[in-house]
């Protein structure tokens, strides 16, 4: 098996479920003081939607996660006029904290986690307005700052409790983990110099700054696709359609020079021309070919029949040696990511 055959067949987890307990271990009964007997504490997570994953591709763990979560909270003080008789605390407000994106992107790009805050009317008998919205001004900024290290931390944490099980055996976290996202793999491929590539010449879309053999052979596939054409294109080139197929955030955009970054960083490169809808021409390598800024010509061609589409797919500059793992690697990518979504049967 080539080397990129190997590294291509990645290993993913599902990490959902374990991630909810993590965030209610570490997020539930967390608690701030406001003042006058008051305390307003995580009661419970409420709902937690969206996904995480543990991938392990080309050797690297890759973190894939985004979740909306929302925590209900409430305020209790022991010193209420309303429960003077009594010796339990007094329920002076509840409400809910929203965390609407907890997600890779935020620790790649280096930003804030955002909260939304409400305030129910529900509250126990004899309680003060003023009260209330001590509680309230509490939860807004003291509360939520207080749950930003189990955030901070959750990226660590998932990748050292479930490295093992992707064959990562002596995996730690830490800048020196190898642990990544597809947001920083794809920030990476758009820093790295593409090569520049001509259509009309096949050793010259495969030129880089460093010697290397290219085959005369071209790798082709074809496909029928049960969907039109236009729907199909979109698949291929829409940014928020590609990770349904490809199973990874990908970093796309259809402007001639621009790069672009799929499968998790491992495979990037820059658009060379568009005729959209029935042509994509791109500067285009996996990440096993020698040298690193050595880079193919991929043509994508779509043309629309009676019922389903035809998708072409024609890689040139491929180097000496690695034709059949290419037409493997693009077969398994692409051909059979679509096929996944019961679109297509390689003819």
């Amino acid at each position: 098996m080539s080397t990129w055959n190997k590294h291509y067949h990645w290993k993913t987890k599902g990490c959902t479920p374990w991630s909810k307990q993590y965030f209610t271990d570490r997020l539930v009964g967390q608690s701030v003081t406001a003042g006058d007997g008051i305390e307003v504490r995580i009661d419970r997570l409420e709902t937690f939607d969206g996904d995480v994953e543990l991938g392990n591709r080309k050797g690297k763990l890759i973190t894939i996660y985004d979740v909306d979560m929302h925590l209900a909270w409430v305020a209790t003080s022991s010193s209420s006029s309303g429960s003077s008789s009594s010796s339990s605390p007094t329920t002076i407000a509840k409400g809910k904290l929203r965390f609407p994106e907890v997600s890779h992107e935020i620790e790649d790009q280096g930003d804030d986690y955002t909260w939304e805050t409400t305030l129910d009317s529900e509250s126990d008998e004899g309680v003060e307005e003023k009260q209330r919205q001590v509680a309230y001004k509490a939860v807004k900024k003291d509360l939520a700052e207080k749950l930003l290290p189990a955030f901070k931390d959750f990226r660590a944490t998932l990748v050292d409790k479930h490295a093992r099980d992707l064959g990562h055996e002596d995996q730690q976290s830490g800048p020196n983990s190898g642990a990544s996202t597809p947001a920083a793999a794809a920030a990476a491929a758009a820093a790295a110099p593409a090569a520049k590539a001509e259509q009309s010449k096949p050793k010259a879309a495969a030129a880089s700054s460093s010697a290397v053999s290219t085959s005369t052979d071209v790798v082709e596939l074809s496909a029928a696709q049960a969907c039109s054409q236009s729907d199909l294109w979109d698949l291929l080139t829409n940014p928020a359609r590609i990770p349904m197929w490809t199973r990874s955030p990908a970093d796309f955009s259809l402007t001639p020079g621009a790069p672009f970054s799929l499968f998790g960083g491992n495979v990037r490169g820059k658009v060379l021309s568009v005729n959209e809808p029935s042509k994509l021409v791109m500067a285009w390598r996996p990440p096993t070919w020698e040298p690193k800024d050595h880079f193919g010509e991929l043509e994508l061609r779509l043309s629309e029949g009676e019922g389903s589409t035809d998708l072409k797919i024609r890689l040139q500059g491929v180097p000496q040696g690695e034709e059949e793992s290419s037409r493997k690697g693009l077969e398994e990518m692409y051909m059979n990511g679509l096929k996944r979504l019961g679109l297509s049967a390689v003819i």
